[in-house]
């Protein structure tokens, strides 16, 4: 493993938020008076426009945007504080207060709006359309409308909000709660959950690889982590497949589906090109990582093992810098200016930090008379984390670009897509890198690098959604125990990665669903593999448009929420319904990367 340096040596130690911007501190007066504010404007909100929208729909609109911006200004506020400090009671006590406050009032004031868009008129509806606020909202006002027939009565829509913050939700919160409890013995240690899974992907020891996975496995078992996630599962899905048959959804994930405006033929044809087109080049690339790896079969904790030759050389944070705004600005000046903002206004925070939420984000902001874009990272000055930075300056440019086009109620694009610029960002980087890099040795390590990751995003991320699906479908029989979950998640590992012996052995991996907290959100890890492949797909139609391509990519980030996939795809001459979409965008990178590390492979000679 490289060695590790501190902030000062990387340069990011004063590479840091200020929050003080948004307020003095989470219980300060300024936060007070800025809740007591919204509530407010809730309730002249449902005073004044409540059974009144078939004439008052633009007025209404408008009084949406001003109430919407002040939530993302207060919520967004202790988003940030808690990502900088996850442990401190005070402030989640108060965060936690502000937030049921804004939910309850939110549950009482504005429940209605959709009921009543859902049910009015035509005629009403039509006779708006000449209002500029209602126009520009016609695609959120239009999706309204079509989810109307699912839509129940206002006083049990009203009650289903208000319990909201006291039903699955709850017990996510529970389960990260546990998590951060999780303990694991490793050399005379005690580490945390993501300590121990370091280990095992980091670890240049495929014997210590191995004893760390078995650690974690069963570790999760003594400490009855998979008792109690399972008990979180049968809950949510329960819950699920009950609101699925009240509202009349035909199968656990259409509610999902139409929310991330896809359709169920959209996300049919993903999963299957993913598990037949992606599960047969996985075998294959693994295959080849097993050559290099110089081991026979790969045991399951060598799926992440680093290349013997990858490159481990720290990047300052200067130079990542560098590197991510060159590969902007050269694929489009617009975007290039964007990240400048970012990084230029004190927008990010880099450093790891005792207390900090680990991994990264992006946390696009509308608010009153401005957008701003604050990204976290934890950076340690790996090529991932150029990476990584790279990927979250996407999001940022896709949330500012998205906002200053649709405002408030339209920007944030549907899971699925919202995903795009990201990787795309990410692409801008590799392909930056390998241009630069000549050696072959090298040039394998980055091929071998981005399969893993791709692989990580796209097959991985859709045998997690094969799990729920097979896990939501036999819910409905009945509640399943941690050993059922153990069984398909088994099940499905097989599918994807083949039997037993003949890429992977499996030993002391049954419980390892169990750390999955995406599973806490129905249906919501398909949108990592639709958002690579949807890239993909995308990217591999530079050559053919040229310099069309960069306008039309600018145009559809503006999109926001207001276009679906297949709206999104017609200017580039794409149809995600049909699997051909998504097989172009595996060949398109996976197949020709394969192909490349290969190649490289057979002239080195290894």
């Amino acid at each position: 493993m490289a060695q590790v340096k501190t902030p000062a040596e990387l340069g990011t130690e004063k590479v840091v938020w200020d929050l003080t911007a948004f307020y003095p501190a989470p219980d300060s007066a300024e936060v007070q008076a800025d809740v007591e504010k919204l509530v407010g404007m809730l309730a002249e909100f449902e005073r004044a426009f409540k059974g009144k929208l078939d004439t008052k729909l633009g007025q209404a609109l408008a009084a949406q945007c001003a109430f919407t911006e002040l939530y993302y200004h207060i919520i967004g506020y202790f988003q940030a504080a808690s990502a900088l400090d996850s442990v401190d009671p005070k402030l989640q006590q108060v965060r936690s207060r502000v937030q049921e406050t804004l939910s309850m009032a939110m549950g009482q004031h504005v429940t209605f709006f959709d009921l009543e868009v859902g049910r009015m008129a035509e005629e009403a509806f039509e006779a708006q359309q000449s209002d500029d606020v209602v126009r520009h909202h016609l695609p959120m006002l239009r999706q309204i409308r079509r989810l109307a027939k699912y839509h129940l009565d206002e006083k049990v829509e009203t009650m289903l909000t208000l319990r909201a913050p006291y039903g699955s939700a709850e017990w996510s919160d529970m389960m990260d709660e546990l998590e951060t409890q999780l303990r694991f013995d490793w050399d005379g240690k005690t580490l945390k959950l993501e300590e121990i899974l370091h280990v095992v992907t980091e670890d240049a020891d495929p014997e210590r690889r191995a004893k760390a996975l078995a650690v974690v496995n069963e570790g999760l078992q003594a400490q009855r982590y998979p008792y109690f996630f399972a008990r979180t599962l049968n809950a949510i899905a329960g819950e699920g497949l009950l609101n699925d048959k009240t509202r009349g959804f035909t199968h656990p994930m259409e509610a999902t589906n139409l929310g991330n405006m896809v359709d169920d033929a959209t996300v049919d044809a993903l999963h299957e090109v993913v598990e037949r087109k992606g599960g047969e080049l996985a075998r294959r690339f693994y295959k080849l990582k097993a050559r290099l790896l110089g081991l026979p079969t790969l045991r399951w904790s060598d799926r992440n093992a680093r290349m013997p030759f990858a490159d481990e050389s720290v990047v300052s944070w200067e130079d990542a810098c560098v590197t991510v705004r060159k590969a902007y600005h050269d694929f489009s000046p617009t975007l290039g200016a964007l990240v400048d903002e970012v990084l230029d206004m004190g927008w990010v925070d880099a450093p790891p930090a005792p207390a900090k939420s680990g991994g990264a984000f992006d946390l696009t902001l509308p608010l009153p008379g401005k957008i701003e874009s604050y990204v976290l990272l934890n950076y340690l000055g790996t090529k991932r984390d150029v990476s990584t930075l790279a990927h979250e300056l996407g999001h940022a440019v896709h949330g500012k670009l998205a906002a200053q086009a649709q405002g408030p109620l339209m920007w944030y694009a549907p899971l699925p897509y919202a995903e795009t610029a990201s990787i795309f960002g990410e692409m801008l980087v590799f392909e930056s890198l390998l241009a630069e890099t000549h050696d072959k040795r090298a040039r394998l390590a980055l091929y071998m690098e981005k399969i893993n990751e791709f692989l990580n995003s796209v097959v991985r991320q859709t045998s997690f959604s094969a799990f729920e699906k097979d896990l939501h479908g036999r819910r409905g029989n009945g509640k399943l125990a941690a050993g059922d979950m153990d069984g398909i998640w088994m099940d499905v590992t097989r599918r994807f990665y083949g039997a037993d012996g003949e890429v992977f052995t499996y030993e002391n991996t049954a419980h390892l669903w169990s750390y999955v907290s995406h599973f806490a959100r129905p249906f919501y890890v398909y949108a990592y593999a639709f958002g690579e492949l949807f890239t993909q797909s995308l990217m591999a139609t530079r050559g053919d448009l040229g310099a069309r391509f960069e306008p039309l990519y600018l145009e559809l980030l503006r999109a926001g929420a207001t276009k679906s996939a297949v709206e999104l795809m017609a200017p580039f001459g794409l149809n995600p319904n049909e699997a051909s979409f998504w097989e172009r965008g595996m060949e398109a990178s996976l197949g020709v990367w394969l192909t490349e590390a290969e190649r490289l492979v057979s002239e080195l000679e290894l």
